[in-house]
């Protein structure tokens, strides 16, 4: 039996061995439960389209695209909107598969899996390998990990889940006294955090101050806070693009309309305890409760750190201590943000409200618990000698009990979606429009009524060209007559009638009107970006060309260092 351990123990010790167990234990666990059937999920059709659309705007050499053609061809915006990383990924995922179940099951365990691997080399770098596999293990098992996928489809909200450990791990070097090589590492990260999911980006943003206080080395806080300035210029640099377009565009965008803000997704009725919210329909009941439970769960997970830092006062590894301390600090604030008590600062912070959600902070609470469990147990055993079952049985217990809510209440009942069925899927995003809160807020619906691509009244008319960001067209003379196109209207559409501007407005039902005089007329609708677009995309190109150099030169001063 000594051998046996001994021989464990050098196998935890090894971090490439840890690693491939790693990945062996994400596909056992959920790559092949997913090979049953993709769960069935609206979001789904949505994450298709966004992909779809990148493909179709790289296809013809546009890889900023702010405007999609799809919608019965009469186009949304959701990609102008959206982060755009998960969705590139995937659209490069289907282009080498041709297979969308394909393209997508192989996404979602590439970020589960990596997920794992960063809070592994998280947790491993101030802790053990041993309390990293607790750690990879535990992330990859939380209940809300699993039903980002298995209950909800959220795809972009998951991809993010694994890109939050190396957030912390550079933050946290960073904390510790790390270069500015940790800066731009963290601000690479941070960036591909702000272009994969805005609503997990704003709540990670919000725990970032907690931990920062509590995990910093003060007696470097000069040195710490002059670098996490630097990081976080650096990666507002990176993703400017995008928040320029977010903020000076959100109010043409339909899903900031309050009606997303009502019924079932007011914030207010999901504020923990759930099921205290009364619910019409029994679904919604059933779904407040496993909400309830997954958060019971997931914040008993601290319970271990909490005993573990009011017994260890006099601990020899104390900067372990102290991230500990900052890990439970960041947990119980994100359970804080997600509970009632919470409630006047939701009131307070309108920006908040755009979560909709509030059990999306359950992804930090399920982070920030689970390395404080990694950290913690292991602790407590070595402090609880002769009586490590007290620490080991109630640990264990709680694991099992994840394990065996996971599977009865969020794999099982997913509804999957077989391989030989998934056909339904695409004939689904072929047939059915765009999710309504992409759309421009001056669309409606019954323009899918009037399918013409240009109606002129009795006048008649000749399409030259039609493509995604471009229509033109010609018009007999007749009466002046406002021309509708079968495209709906977004400020950035400009027309030019006989090489002149013309006017162009929505029509009532959210299509475009171009308004042109009684003689024969050439005419050339565009979709054009503001000055501003470019001026801030060649800003935030630069930042991730120096990203790309930056990588080069470590890993060619990391590789002539292993030759030395």
């Amino acid at each position: 039996m000594a051998r046996i351990s001994d021989t464990i123990e050098q196998l935890q010790r090894n971090t490439a061995v840890c690693i491939a167990f790693i990945v062996l234990f994400c596909f056992a666990s959920f790559g092949l439960p997913l090979l049953l059937g993709l769960p069935a999920g609206y979001d789904m059709i949505t994450d298709i389209r966004f992909a779809s659309a990148l493909q179709d705007a790289m296809s013809s050499g546009e890889f900023f695209p702010g405007w999609a053609n799809d919608n019965f061809g009469f186009g949304s915006i959701g990609i102008r909107f959206y982060p755009p990383v998960a969705f590139y990924l995937l659209a490069f995922t289907e282009l080498l598969t041709a297979d969308w179940f394909w393209a997508l099951w192989a996404n979602l365990l590439f970020w589960m899996t990596i997920g794992s691997i960063g809070i592994f080399a998280f947790v491993k770098e101030w802790g053990t390998p041993g309390q990293g596999l607790i750690a990879a293990i535990g992330y990859a098992i939380v209940p809300q990990h699993l039903g980002e996928v298995f209950q909800f489809f959220l795809f972009a909200e998951f991809a993010a889940w694994g890109v939050i450990p190396f957030c912390f791990l550079f933050l946290t070097r960073i904390c510790r006294g790390g270069g500015w090589v940790d800066a731009v590492w963290f601000a690479f990260a941070y960036s591909i955090l702000v272009l994969t999911h805005l609503p997990t980006t704003i709540i990670v943003s919000l725990c970032f101050p907690i931990y920062v206080l509590i995990t910093v080395d003060w007696s470097q806080y000069r040195k710490v806070f002059s670098r996490l300035v630097f990081a976080v210029a650096l990666t507002m640099s990176a993703t400017l693009f995008r928040w320029v377009t977010i903020i000076g565009e959100s109010d043409w965008l339909a899903h900031n309309d309050d009606r997303w803000a009502q019924g079932y997704f007011e914030y207010s009725s999901w504020l923990f305890p759930n099921s205290l919210a009364t619910r019409e329909q029994f679904v919604y009941v059933l779904t407040s409760w496993l909400f309830d439970i997954s958060i019971l769960m997931t914040i008993a997970l601290i319970t271990p750190a909490l005993v573990y830092l009011l017994k260890a006062r006099k601990n020899p590894f104390e900067h372990q201590r102290q991230i500990i301390g900052g890990a439970v600090c960041t947990a119980l604030f994100a359970f804080f943000m997600l509970s009632r008590p919470s409630y006047f600062v939701w009131e307070v912070l309108p920006f908040l409200q755009k979560l909709q959600f509030p059990w999306r902070w359950l992804s930090m609470v399920s982070f920030a618990a689970v390395i404080a469990f990694a950290w913690a147990v292991p602790r407590l055993l070595a402090l609880f000698q002769h009586r490590e079952r007290f620490v080991a049985y109630p640990a264990l217990a709680l694991v099992v009990t994840i394990i065996l809510f996971n599977i009865t209440q969020i794999i099982i009942p997913s509804g999957p979606i077989p391989y030989a069925e998934f056909d339904k899927v695409e004939n689904e995003v072929a047939e059915e429009p765009m999710f309504e809160g992409w759309w421009p807020v001056w669309a409606k619906r019954e323009a899918f009524t009037k399918t013409q691509l240009v109606t002129a009244g009795t006048r008649q008319t000749d399409i030259s060209e039609w493509n995604a960001l471009e229509r033109a067209f010609t018009v007999q003379p007749g009466d002046p007559v406002k021309v509708r196109l079968a495209t709906f209207y977004y400020p950035h559409w400009r027309a030019y009638v006989n090489h002149q501007p013309a006017a162009v407005e929505p029509a009532n039902d959210g299509s475009i009107l171009v308004t042109i005089p009684g003689d024969y007329s050439v005419v050339r609708v565009m979709f054009e970006e503001p000055l501003r677009a470019s001026f801030t995309r060649g800003i935030s190109t630069m930042t991730w060309v120096g990203f790309g150099a930056f990588m080069i030169v470590v890993w060619r001063r990391r590789a002539i260092r292993s030759f030395e």
